[in-house]
């Protein structure tokens, strides 16, 4: 006998069949409801295929109808009066169908369907028990959306889920990144992470694993994310527990081991589901706690917390009821949903508790540096006091520039990230808004700058770092340079700057290091600018005692400020004094300059004189030997001026370990036009660089100290090998000890300390740019 649909007198468009008769080999049919499942009979071995008929009458002749099966566990053969529509069982049998292959739905050829009365026949096989669902049929486009439905809830939907909360959680673990400290953001962050991973897991319609490895691991999965789930939830309501905590990663580490031996006699289900009990117990001591610390808090967030755990055990609970209901056996679970709730709330409160952590630092910062110019304003008061004791304050000087050295690496690197993050802010047109807010950041990035520049400078002179190379230069032309370099600036002054270069002897140059001379007289006439309200500045120079043996050149910078007391001309030159400036004003300078022209005169060995009037402005000078040897150009980066041109296309390697220092140089250059390749080595821009790195490479931006105990001279080295001997290379350093720096120098390469101006860099680029296109 058969089961056969009521039918009406217009059948709907969709029908479910919920009768049918199953015929197993050496059992007599038998009619079922659907959905049903069967074991499979004492002692069989091979395949088990009960097979299920159906009838059903579909009227007048149907067409575009097809047959579908919410919940196939098994593969299986369906067949319309007589006729194969859908077959997935092969020999050997493959795994069970899981995830979206547990839907099927089979079109029906109008040939295989007739008017009134048809079968319907589906074999199911399997090696264990089976299951079959209801049993829909009715026209295709019907049916299709219902499918598609059901497989987007059931299995795509719980992926996004997922994704979502992976998301999350990432971001969490980047937040424990910067502070390691937290455990908690630790915890949440792996726990959404595994949780997520899990999620997809059981949907994932590929066997990754097979049996009885599939349950072991799927099972203890749970134990994986649940266990620093847990602890996050015992730590956030800052309970100490160090004996719980130490049990759960005892469990952690002991279920594999137990559940593989549990399978070895024979009692592995009821151990995965004792081991699935203890978890969920440990996991009401994670939801108390939790509860007892919204409880605790009463505000919008512990509300929020409360209600979103409540909607959660809601899902489970309806989870478990449809499962009992068992008229599904296929059916949309909610828990996979459950995450969107719980992971984004917490997710927001620890972000926002970090966010309120940072603010408080810059509060404390704020109050920190008021204290700190508190002390230094109470430090100049006692400058006096502390001259008399002048040999101890050049050793206490000597340890600042020791410390300076060995700090001024890592307090460059960010701001050199910083210097290049806002060139490439600059070069990005936006809003007045946004430029108003560029020049606040550059102007108080160029406030650090000159500070650490001057520091770093005196630190490198007394520390021995820098070694003069003298050579024979023509000084005219640096003369006219600088006075063309100042001429805006005095003009913004509403001063004049007038060059007066002596006649004779012109043919004779001057012999020191020309970029240790230009640094001076650049702090000479900064200096006279700064201090002169009216008037005027003169960059004067000639020759004294020509046709002798003592011929040399005196170079002066006259002003008509307001000149310096003949008591003060020794202060003067010292680091941080300022005349009329008792209130530290920093538009007034720093106090550094002169200290900076003092140091590298005594350098190179040139006398340094001074000479002033009160209320008559003074004047500065400085005798540099003449020699009458030609003129050599001056090598290092520092020498070369800003060169016209397009950067388009060039192909620049930018080799540094650190990442904010890498991404920032990228953002610039490639305003610029620059085709940029980065990497940590010299071996990572090469694998980025394709398989003809030297066509592709035309100039290449190198950190001296990489990790690893690694520098840049080896990676200029690599890039080197591979793109040619001419590839031209730029190092960038942020050391200033003597012997990182003397280590520099001698590679021979020219070299930049960082931070870098943009400026300066931009016109070295130019100049590679120029060599490429030749």
């Amino acid at each position: 006998s058969h089961a056969v649909a009521a039918a009406a007198p217009v059948p709907p468009p969709a029908r479910e069949l919920t009768q049918a008769v199953r015929m197993m080999p050496g059992r007599a049919p038998e009619t079922v409801t659907l959905p049903d499942r069967v074991a499979a009979p004492a002692g069989q071995h091979g395949l088990f295929q009960p097979v299920y008929r159906l009838n059903v009458d579909l009227g007048p002749a149907p067409s575009r109808i097809a047959v579908y099966l919410p919940g196939a566990f098994d593969h299986s053969r369906i067949r319309i009066n007589g006729h194969v529509v859908f077959d997935a069982i092969r020999e050997p049998l493959p795994p069970p169908p899981r995830g979206a292959y547990r839907l099927v739905i089979a079109a029906v050829p109008d040939e295989f369907v007739r008017p009134g009365a048809n079968e319907i026949e589906v074999a199911v096989a399997t090696t264990r028990g089976a299951s079959l669902s209801t049993v829909w049929i009715g026209p295709e486009d019907v049916l299709r959306p219902v499918y598609l439905r059901k497989r987007w809830w059931q299995v795509f939907a719980p992926v996004v889920a997922a994704a979502l909360t992976f998301a999350l959680s990432v971001c969490v673990l980047l937040l424990w990144a910067r502070q390691p400290r937290e455990t908690m953001y630790g915890y949440f962050g792996f726990g959404g992470v595994l949780w997520s991973l899990h999620n997809v897991w059981t949907v994932w319609p590929e066997h990754l694993l097979g049996q009885p490895h599939f349950m072991i691991w799927w099972t203890h999965g749970f134990a994986l994310f649940a266990a620093p789930l847990i602890m996050f939830c015992v730590r956030l309501a800052q309970w100490r527990l160090p004996r719980f905590e130490q049990a759960l990663w005892l469990g952690l580490v002991a279920g594999p081991p137990l559940l593989y031996g549990a399978d070895a006699i024979g009692m592995l289900a009821r151990s995965l589901d004792a081991w699935r009990l203890a978890w969920l117990g440990a996991v009401a001591v994670g939801v108390y706690a939790v509860g007892r610390y919204a409880l605790a808090r009463r505000d919008l967030a512990s509300v929020l917390l409360l209600t979103t755990g409540a909607l959660a055990f809601g899902f489970g609970v309806r989870d478990w009821l449809v499962d009992q209901d068992r008229s599904d056996n296929n059916p949309i679970f909610l828990t996979y949903f459950s995450g969107l709730l719980f992971f984004p709330l917490v997710a927001w409160m620890l972000i926002d508790g970090f966010v309120q952590a940072s603010r408080d630092l810059e509060r404390l910062n704020a109050d920190l540096e008021q204290r700190v110019a508190t002390k230094s304003a109470e430090l100049l008061a006692a400058l006096d006091a502390m001259r008399a004791a002048r040999d101890d304050a050049q050793a206490a000087n000597r340890a600042k520039s020791s410390f300076l050295a060995a700090a001024s690496h890592d307090l460059r690197q960010p701001m050199h990230a910083l210097g290049l993050y806002m060139a490439a802010l600059r070069a990005e047109p936006d809003a007045a808004a946004r430029d108003d807010l560029v020049e606040r950041m550059d102007a108080s990035m160029g406030a650090l700058d000159t500070l650490f520049d001057a520091l770093l400078d005196i630190s490198r002179i007394d520390a021995g770092a820098i070694e003069p190379r003298p050579i024979a230069f023509a000084i005219e032309p640096m003369l006219r340079r600088l006075a063309g370099d100042f001429a805006a600036q005095a003009a913004e002054h509403g001063l004049r700057l007038s060059l007066h270069i002596a006649s004779p002897a012109r043919d004779l140059n001057a012999c020191s290091d020309p970029l240790l001379v230009e640094r001076i007289l650049r702090n000479l006439l900064g200096n006279a600018l700064k201090y002169t309200q009216d008037g005027g500045v003169l960059l004067a120079c000639r020759l004294r005692g020509a046709g002798t043996p003592q011929r040399h050149w005196r170079i002066e910078v006259w002003d008509t400020g307001p000149g310096i007391p003949e008591a003060e001309f020794d202060h003067v030159f010292e680091e941080f004094y300022q005349l009329g400036n008792p209130e530290r004003n920093r538009a007034a300078g720093l106090g550094l300059g002169l200290s900076i022209v003092r140091r590298l005169a005594r350098l190179l060995g040139h006398p340094l004189s001074l000479h002033s009037l009160p209320g008559h402005g003074s004047r500065f000078g400085i005798d540099l030997p003449a020699t009458e040897a030609p003129a050599v150009e001056p090598a290092g980066v520092d020498a070369i001026a800003a060169t016209p041109g397009t950067l388009a296309r060039l192909g620049v390697a930018v080799i540094d370990d650190d990442p904010d220092v890498r991404d920032s140089m990228t953002a610039l250059l490639t305003r610029w036009g620059c085709d940029v390749v980065a990497g940590a080595t010299g071996e990572e821009v090469l694998a980025h660089a394709g398989e003809q790195p030297a066509q592709r490479l035309h100039a290449a931006l190198v950190d001296y100290q990489l990790r690893g105990g690694r520098s840049g001279i080896e990676a200029i080295r690599i890039l080197r090998s591979a793109c040619g001997e001419g590839l031209p290379v730029l190092l960038l350093t942020g050391a200033s000890s003597a012997a990182r720096l003397a280590e520099v120098k001698a590679s021979g390469h020219p070299w930049l300390s960082k931070p870098v101006p943009a400026a300066r860099l931009r016109s070295w680029l130019a100049q590679a740019a120029g060599r490429a296109a030749a």
